[in-house]
Order: C-alpha cells, then structure tokens, then sequence
C-alpha cells in the first residue's frame, strides 16, 4: 500500500480515491465490525495497517497525508492520537484545513 501512494497518488491524486481506500479497509474498525481486544486477525491487521498509515503520513503529499489521516480516524488504533500529535509537531506550519482534520482523525471523528 505504501507503493501505491508513494508512487501513485503522490504524482496522480484521484480526487476521493485516497479516502475511499482507506474507508474499504479501515471502517470495520468505526462501526465494530471488528475489534481491537478480540486479538487474532482484528489486532494484527489493525497494527499491519496503523504502521502503512504512519507510513504515508510521512509521505512529502499533503493528498497522502490526508487520506491517510482518513484511515487513521477510522481505523481506531489506540496509538493514534500520539502519532497525530507528533505529527502536528513536526509540521508546524501546515495548513490550518489539514491541521483540523488532523485534530478530527485523532478523536475518531472524521467522515
């Protein structure tokens, strides 16, 4: 997945597709389709995708950076609202739209 918006979307941004991705993934977590305590497959592929998005986080494109932050505030992985807030940290000057969205995805509450 990396691959993708390293390669991808970095360069072609598809208007929605980047959040879209990451709603057909994560959203299982959102409404509690899955769980984190129930361990096994839902603990793993929770932390598998938590580190793809700390990731693409990273990734010099404010596109991934937000479709990423999309996956986070669904996917409810109990470290990101300290990923978010470093984040925030290491960007001070970004955006004041990203920086609330940022804000947003770190309480869960993105759409």
């Amino acid at each position: 997945m990396l691959d993708l918006f390293r390669d991808f979307f970095t360069k072609e941004p598809l208007d929605t597709a980047g959040n879209m991705w990451w709603d057909s993934l994560c959203f299982d977590w959102h409404c509690g389709n899955r769980k984190r305590e129930w361990g096994g497959e839902d603990l793993l592929l929770q932390d598998v995708i938590f580190r793809t998005l700390t990731s693409i986080l990273d990734l010099d494109s404010e596109f991934c950076q937000k479709a990423a932050l999309h996956g986070l505030g669904h996917l409810h992985h109990p470290d990101t609202p300290g990923l978010i807030q470093q984040f925030i940290e290491r960007n001070p000057s970004m955006p004041y739209e990203l920086k609330a969205y940022a804000l947003d995805a770190a309480k869960f509450e993105v759409l």
